[in-house]
């Protein structure tokens, strides 16, 4: 019989990139690891591409109430990835935006406060669309300044990790994420689509590109190398807020010649920018200053634009 660790971990949204990557971290240090299904579909594709399907044990939220999973699981850690995460859908589904980021988090920090669990680590998943529009490099200090429903709901739920730290507490922590891919993401996703798209068109399958704003800068980084940050960061003595960002900003027209130059094609000559694809409130660059994370934990993310785009099209996690 496999031994566990004595440590067991609970993560709420177990299906997305970042959940599924997590488990797999913690299931090969032998933690025992209750995934929690938070969607009523119930899709399964990245827990079987890593292989983990059969090897963590999954709950139904909408069956059993979130304090009774926590409570049952004794669980030491609590990971929160759950909810709508696309900003596109956030602005067409706003209230499911608000509530998917939001509701459960609270009923797992209530659980906490009510039950006095304060053994319980909570990292919760936060986002750099909290910044919005903000110049220069954003810090955990820097001004909330949302520019989507998603950035939004993300806001609220960096504020209530506070509140119920400082409150009551909580050993809470909030990872603010900057854009972070691998082969898992969702295909809707821009470098999923471009990867998609130009194989398509090198394989004569395609014509065009379509696209749209192309001009605009993000802080790309590998995310199997952001849940290893998130599963050292939960370590820590004391809980906070954290960027995890390379600190590197790179334009997405270049991130798209870097693709079609990788299969030998000239990406003037096959994309097309199309209005149907512009968003109306687009943020144009996103910046972060990692130097509180790598202070605390002595690391900073290497895995960078050129190596992020192999990986993805050789599709390696």
């Amino acid at each position: 019989m496999k031994k566990f660790a004595n440590k067991k971990i609970l993560i709420f949204g177990v299906t997305g990139q970042d959940g599924s990557l997590l488990a797999k971290e913690f299931l090969n240090k032998n933690y025992k690891v209750y995934g929690v299904l938070t969607s009523n579909r119930k899709n399964f594709k990245n827990l079987n591409r890593l292989k983990i399907l059969d090897k963590l044990t999954l709950i139904d939220s909408s069956r059993i109430k979130t304090s009774k999973i926590i409570l049952n699981s004794k669980c030491s850690y609590i990971f929160f990835f759950s909810g709508l995460s696309s900003v596109t859908k956030s602005n067409l589904y706003k209230n499911l935006s608000l509530n998917s980021n939001n509701k459960l988090l609270i009923e797992i920090l209530e659980t906490i406060r009510v039950h006095k669990l304060k053994k319980i680590k909570v990292l919760n998943a936060s986002s750099s669309e909290i910044f919005g529009n903000n110049r220069g490099y954003n810090t955990e200090d820097s001004e909330i300044n949302p520019a989507s429903y998603y950035g939004l709901a993300k806001s609220i739920s960096t504020e209530i990790c506070k509140a119920y730290r400082l409150q009551f507490g909580i050993k809470v922590f909030n990872a603010i994420l900057f854009n972070h891919e691998s082969p898992l993401r969702p295909s809707e996703y821009v470098l999923q689509k471009v990867i998609s798209g130009v194989k398509k068109i090198s394989l004569k399958k395609e014509q065009k590109l379509l696209l749209g704003n192309i001009d605009v800068s993000r802080d790309w980084g590998w995310a199997p190398e952001y849940v290893r940050i998130m599963n050292k960061l939960i370590d820590i003595k004391n809980p906070g807020d954290f960027i995890i960002s390379t600190g590197k900003n790179v334009k997405l027209k270049d991130v798209i010649k870097k693709i079609f130059l990788y299969y030998k094609l000239d990406y003037r000559k096959y994309t097309k920018i199309s209005k149907n694809l512009l968003r109306p409130y687009e943020i144009e660059k996103i910046s972060g200053n990692n130097k509180k994370l790598t202070k605390e934990i002595n690391y900073k993310p290497k895995i960078l634009i050129n190596e992020i785009i192999k990986k993805m099209i050789k599709k390696e996690y």
